[in-house]
């Protein structure tokens, strides 16, 4: 009886496992230049509506996968971008000179606008080893939506929107070009 009980629980634990669950985003780092076979797995919530992007990763066409913070860029069977999309671009930088070290280059530009507030764009860029290049943009991002409520005003329905503020995020990109230039090309028909 134990070992009928033992037996059970070990398949229960080992089918959950197998089985990903839907928040379990790939690491950026991890997933740069992993095979398209390899990344199919984590692209299992999006099944239905990627149908289209798998067929042409599959027969090597350069397609992105989105899923926020996240997008994963394949081409010729491999994962050659990844995009995160950072809520804060000083955040970002923080944290990537945590992991990473200082930026190779971190500059600001301030914009002067006329009908308000100067912008500042911020750039950073990191040279990791294996040849692995990061650059964050900063950008400004708008607020997520909070909710959706419906009003009645003079006999007409209006949908009125209500977001959060928006923020100064930044849009990363992972690449690593090395890789890519050492990369022997494919032979293609010319017919």
């Amino acid at each position: 009886m134990v070992l009928l009980l033992w037996c059970a629980l070990f398949v229960a634990a080992s089918v959950q496992a197998q089985k990903m669950p839907v928040n379990n985003a790939l690491r950026p780092l991890d997933a740069l230049g992993m095979p398209y076979a390899k990344l199919m797995p984590y692209l299992e919530p999006c099944k239905s509506e990627c149908r289209q992007h798998e067929k042409e990763a599959k027969i090597g066409h350069r397609v992105t996968f989105e899923f926020p913070p996240y997008a994963y860029t394949v081409e010729g069977g491999k994962v050659v971008e990844v995009m995160i999309t950072a809520a804060s671009f000083d955040d970002f930088v923080a944290e990537g000179k945590e992991k990473w070290g200082p930026p190779t280059s971190l500059f600001y530009q301030v914009v002067a606008n006329p009908d308000g507030p100067d912008s500042k764009n911020g750039e950073a860029h990191w040279e990791l080893p294996g040849g692995v290049v990061v650059d964050a943009r900063q950008t400004p991002m708008p607020g997520k939506v909070v909710d959706v409520t419906k009003l009645q005003l003079g006999g007409k329905t209006v949908m009125f929107t209500q977001k959060e503020p928006a923020t100064e995020g930044a849009l990363v990109f992972i690449t690593n070009p090395s890789a890519q230039r050492l990369e022997k090309p494919k032979p293609r028909p010319l017919l």
